[in-house]
């Protein structure tokens, strides 16, 4: 009874902060429950496809939690792999933005900053995953073959600006087993992030691929 008593005068102390907003529930996934119960069914679907998992832009990895939580309750977990910066967006990539795209790099200097590597692998830890292996590096320049990843089942790509979103298609495609799906963020005109829409619209038509945008903005390629 006075451990109870303890917490709810904690938490009445909490709610009278300045910070209360960082003792109490809000929502912390950038994709909203429709999107995120597909993603769920993309990995249901490819549950039976030699190959691993990867997602690149992880940010604070709150997806790459729910994910694996999902994916831990189907008895399906395995390696799962995520590239971040964790320091937001790297300045050749936000240079482009402004040299080809008329995007000024103001833009997105500030955005996703606030993270580091340590804090993500906190996140996982203290959610009881293991599976779950971590890349501090650029996806311009990242190295799959140097790093063990070689047969992929499910990949989710967010990391909403041009380049990196081309360089990640075109590394990731190849991995990719048949069947697999490859999962594309921020396919949708945005004043900021519409570079992700373009790479995918010029990598289907490329590989003459079908085009499949679902729930807004989530563009879905599959493995043929």
């Amino acid at each position: 009874m006075l451990k109870e008593k303890i917490a709810k005068a904690l938490r009445e102390i909490y709610f009278i902060s300045p910070f209360r907003r960082y003792f109490f529930y809000r929502y912390p996934y950038m994709f909203n429950p429709v999107q995120l119960m597909f993603l769920c069914q993309c990995i249901e679907k490819t549950l039976m496809i030699e190959g691993d998992r990867l997602e690149i832009g992880c940010g604070y990895g709150h997806t790459t939690v729910f994910l694996n939580k999902f994916l831990e309750s189907s008895n399906a977990l395995k390696p799962y792999y995520c590239i971040d910066t964790f320091c937001g967006f790297t300045i050749k990539d936000m240079q482009y933005e402004e040299s080809y795209r008329d995007n000024s790099p103001n833009r997105y200097k500030e955005k996703f900053i606030i993270n580091k590597k340590k804090w993500v692998d906190f996140t996982i830890r203290s959610n009881g995953l293991t599976n779950v292996k971590t890349f501090e590096a650029d996806i311009n320049s990242f190295n799959f073959e140097q790093n063990n990843i070689k047969k992929l089942s499910f990949c989710l790509l967010d990391v909403d600006l041009y380049l990196p979103m081309k360089a990640a298609l075109e590394k990731v495609y190849p991995l990719m087993e048949t069947g697999g799906i490859i999962i594309v963020d921020d396919c949708m005109p945005h004043e900021y992030f519409d570079g992700a829409l373009q790479a995918y619209n010029e990598f289907i038509e490329k590989h003459n691929l079908p085009k499949k945008i679902v729930h807004e903005r989530i563009g879905v390629i599959e493995k043929l």
